[in-house]
């Protein structure tokens, strides 16, 4: 093994622990005083370039925005004639904009964590995420059964001067900056507790790993209320005093244009990204570009060698990581394609990540196993709903005491300490960058009356990243086929389009089980969509489910089919 990377490991962590050694020094505890570091370095510089924004927002802009939303959160809070009631969490419902950063930064500032919602999600979704995770007020998109307001109208407000930090001087590292809401191993989404620290150590680690500097332009393309987007890249532009290039939403189109138009020497990803890019027609001039470094996570290693050759990247950073992890993730920035980390082997860190089987037994080198992080502290803190926490958590692993966060991923481990991403466990899966819990669609689909048992998962397609969605449906009543676009109508108002079976298959009779009642998934996943002589199978096409047919498969299997919502 090179023993370059090995210092190299070093040195980042080194630096890492300085970084934070200095902050511990200035009793910075808040990603929002940070932030306000960053501002008073560079004022004047851009902060935010948003596409198709004329005028680019600068860090002292930025920086006055956030403290008109932290004044106007500070005075909801002192109205309220009972102090017990004070807002503690606040939601953010908005799409990818300076006035969404504003918005974080704003309530940081006031020492309120903003509960971040996804914009993809139905009317009905929200209102549940909204309740369960306590925010009766939102500032963005209206949220059926809270009190909303909207940003712009916060931001009119004449308002002048910086917001003590007297407000937010009982915050610690540990508290929650923003609550992010996951999908993962273990079913439905759950409100995620994201801490100061951690976006601080996003930002630290992320900008030493991907070089970045106050010259640097950094295109963000993914959603701002998830965890790739605000705390790997825009946390790292605060960190090193560069700008962010913000796009609403990824465009296959638009990216090269928006690469070379705003100068991006960076740009964050989820292997998505690169698969939709991948699947483009090649031009000539694909190499022409600014881009030095790629970072983020999901990048498989056949294309990860397309990517780099086919754009000129000269460096790639993926990782491993989670929303709720209770510790740093894992990161490979050696240039070594497919790994998604690296630890070198005799290094004291390399004992913090454990690959077990079943039983808990660690698994030889080479072999696959579900990754354990040890919890720093041996406490750990992953959810809003501190109940949910115990699903997570191994303890007694390798010595009485010890206390390990699940992953519910299963990697492997070479001898260099290089590690692979295998497989997501659990009921999940993974499509168009977003996970899936299949019970949350199961129960979707049973409440629209017309199925009465339903079974979903992913299965694999030709030239896809991600797994797309299936469902074996046993319909109430036999005309079920000839009610597929009212089924579709509901669907839609109950889940997200990525999370709405794609491809659906009718059966008479309840699906087998175990001899615990469970149905065998497993089977089903592996018989796919293909058994079409066997069972009426039906696929999205243009936002409508037709019969899958002989010639359909043909094209879908060649990538043909114009297959999903338009």
């Amino acid at each position: 093994m090179d023993n370059n990377i090995t210092e190299k490991y070093q040195d980042y962590l080194e630096y890492e622990n300085q970084r934070f050694q200095q902050l511990a020094e200035q009793n910075i505890n808040s990603w929002a005083d940070v932030w306000e570091q960053s501002v008073d370095k560079y004022p004047e510089k851009p902060v935010i370039r948003e596409v198709g924004s004329a005028k680019p927002w600068t860090y002292q802009e930025l920086d006055q925005a956030a403290d008109k939303i932290a004044n106007w959160a500070i005075n909801l809070n002192q109205n309220n004639k009972n102090p017990s009631q004070n807002h503690k969490y606040i939601g953010v419902h908005q799409n990818n904009s300076a006035v969404f950063l504003a918005t974080v930064l704003g309530l940081a500032k006031a020492g309120i964590t903003a509960v971040l919602f996804n914009i993809r999600e139905s009317e009905q979704k929200l209102s549940t995420l909204a309740q369960d995770s306590g925010v009766k007020i939102n500032i963005g998109k209206p949220i059926l059964s809270v009190e909303n307001y909207d940003p712009n109208s916060i931001l009119s407000t004449e308002w002048e001067g910086r917001i003590s930090q007297e407000h937010r001087n009982q915050i610690t590292m540990e508290d929650a900056v923003v609550i992010i809401f996951t999908s993962g191993t273990s079913g439905r989404s759950k409100p995620a507790l994201f801490s100061h620290r951690r976006m601080i150590g996003a930002g630290i680690a992320w900008s030493l790993r991907t070089q970045m500097t106050p010259e640097s332009n950094c295109y963000i393309t993914l959603p701002l209320y998830h965890g790739n987007g605000l705390a790997v890249a825009f946390a790292s532009c605060v960190e090193a005093g560069a700008c962010a290039v913000v796009r609403e939403k990824f465009s296959v189109r638009a990216f090269l244009d928006d690469v070379r138009n705003y100068n991006c020497d960076s740009v964050v990803y989820i292997g998505e990204l690169w698969r939709y890019l991948a699947n483009s027609p090649q031009k000539p001039e694909d190499k022409n570009n600014p881009l030095k470094v790629i970072f983020g996570n999901g990048l498989t290693s056949g294309l990860w060698e397309n990517t780099i050759e086919r754009f000129g990247i000269a460096r790639v950073v993926e990782h491993f990581g989670a929303t709720e992890m209770p510790a740093s993730a894992l990161t490979n920035w050696t240039g070594k394609p497919g790994y998604c980390g690296f630890i070198p082997p005799n290094h004291p860190n390399a004992k913090n990540v454990v690959l077990v089987d079943e039983q808990g037994k660690p698994v030889p080198i080479g072999e696959t196993g579900q990754a354990l992080l040890r919890v720093p502290g041996d406490k750990y803190r992953g959810y809003l709903d501190s109940s949910l926490d115990e699903s997570k958590i191994w303890q007694n692993l390798l010595e009485p005491g010890d206390l390990w966060w699940r992953s519910g991923d299963l990697l492997s481990r070479d001898a260099d300490g290089f590690f692979k991403f295998i497989d997501r466990m659990g009921d999940t899966f993974r499509w168009k960058g977003e996970n899936v819990a299949c019970q949350e669609v199961e129960e979707a689909i049973l409440s629209t009356g017309l199925v009465e048992e339903a079974v979903v998962y992913g299965v694999d397609i030709p030239r896809a990243s991600g797994k797309v969605g299936m469902a074996s449906l046993l319909p109430v009543e036999s005309e079920f086929a000839s009610n597929l676009d009212e089924f579709l109508h509901q669907l839609k108002e109950l889940l997200p389009p990525y999370a709405i079976p794609h491809i659906i298959r009718l059966v008479e009779q309840h699906h087998q089980t175990t001899s615990t009642m469970k149905i065998l998934k497993s089977q089903l996943q592996k018989q796919g969509y293909k058994q079409i002589d066997k069972y009426p199978h039906f696929i999205l096409v243009e936002s409508k489910y037709v019969e899958l047919t002989k010639d359909y498969l043909s094209k879908l299997e060649n990538g043909e089919l114009n297959f999903g919502f338009r």
